[in-house]
């Protein structure tokens, strides 16, 4: 596990379950964005046995993620909508650049980071709401994201070795912190409170 630069306020739990809707969408979205991101690492890194596995099944869960979550939001008779651009994912690309050399380890780490803060927010939601329904999709939840940011930060050492992925992995951990400070509130699983 890794302790996050920036502590998201409850104030964000509380502003986010207004718009249980949205949230969801959103939500949806980052389950299906997660799915096809580890499809995507697969295809750059297909000579690592282990590593192509854990990622295959983490592309299996994330789909039933997704799954679960839209069929919640129609159940509400919310719909899933068109996917828009994603300012938190787009902010730690950018700050993944700085510096970069290891475009792969660097893929491992932002993956991991996401994942780190999507368990954050659903603790927070967890908490937050009173919904029982939504309670318990994000309490069921919590466990799968902390899964996988460990395998993130795994692959990331056996890529580079622990010494190199620690110092790539304290660097982008502050980033990802100025970041998620610097958003601002949207219903999204990754925003900010401003």
């Amino acid at each position: 596990m890794i302790e996050l630069a920036w502590r998201t306020p409850s104030e964000w739990a509380a502003r986010a379950a207004e718009q249980p809707l949205a949230l969801l969408a959103d939500h949806a979205h980052c389950e299906l964005k997660a799915a096809s991101s580890a499809q995507a690492l697969i295809a750059r890194n297909p000579d690592d046995p282990c590593g192509v596995e854990r990622l295959a099944v983490m592309a299996e869960e994330e789909m039933q993620h997704f799954s679960a979550v839209a069929r919640l939001l129609h159940a509400r008779g919310g719909v899933l909508g068109p996917l828009r651009p994603n300012p938190y994912a787009e902010g730690l690309a950018q700050a993944a650049k700085e510096g970069r050399g290891d475009v792969l380890l660097d893929r491992f780490i932002v993956a991991g980071l996401i994942e780190a803060r999507s368990l954050e927010r659903f603790r927070l939601l967890e908490e937050r709401l009173t919904d029982p329904d939504l309670v318990e999709l994000y309490r069921a939840l919590a466990p799968s994201e902390a899964a996988h940011q460990g395998m993130f930060f795994d692959l990331a050492r056996r890529r580079a070795g622990q010494g190199v992925a620690d110092e790539r992995i304290e660097t982008l951990r502050l980033r990802e912190g100025r970041v998620a400070e610097s958003l601002l509130f949207a219903p999204r699983v990754h925003s900010g409170v401003r």
